[in-house]
């Protein structure tokens, strides 16, 4: 996902009710130097919406002028809340999903451009420096600035 900081649209819990709320689980607090978008981490922040079968465990949010118009996140799905909703018992759920505890594994999901990316399963370092590294990274990779005789045509993969 490749994001324009000066067009993007702003994020909203009407249109992303899982996004993070920045105002819980704030780890750091940062200005990225190239865009000059405020940065927030968070470790296992409430999400914006009511939506209580998503747990977040780490998130990145970029805002411009207060307003976030990018998010990073690893997301799980919490299985006892999908049982009651679903009417189904954890423990088929868990045998579904082949686990053995209440969370699927986490998701790296990203937000921005009105749009919500699944890049799948994360498989990286657990602890909370590497996460947030990581975090970094994707926003990094997706405020990349293009200009007017470049052409990234060659970093779209077809499926």
């Amino acid at each position: 996902m490749i994001v324009d900081k000066d067009n993007a649209t702003v994020l909203t819990v009407r249109d992303w009710p899982t996004l993070a709320d920045i105002r819980t689980g704030v780890v750091m607090k940062d200005v990225d130097e190239e865009s000059g978008l405020d940065l927030i981490f968070m470790k296992n922040p409430a999400s914006l919406g009511d939506d209580s079968m998503v747990s977040i465990s780490h998130s990145v949010a970029a805002l411009r002028d207060g307003n976030m118009i990018f998010s990073a996140s690893l997301e799980s799905l919490d299985l006892r809340a999908l049982s009651s909703a679903l009417g189904e018992s954890v423990k088929s759920l868990q045998n579904e999903y082949g686990i053995k505890g209440y969370l699927t594994p986490s998701r790296i999901i990203l937000y921005g451009n009105g749009e919500k990316e699944d890049l799948g399963v994360y498989l990286g370092a657990k602890d909370d420096d590497s996460v947030f590294d990581f975090l970094r990274g994707l926003f990094e990779d997706s405020f990349v600035e293009v200009g007017e005789d470049e052409d990234y045509s060659d970093w779209i993969i077809e499926e």
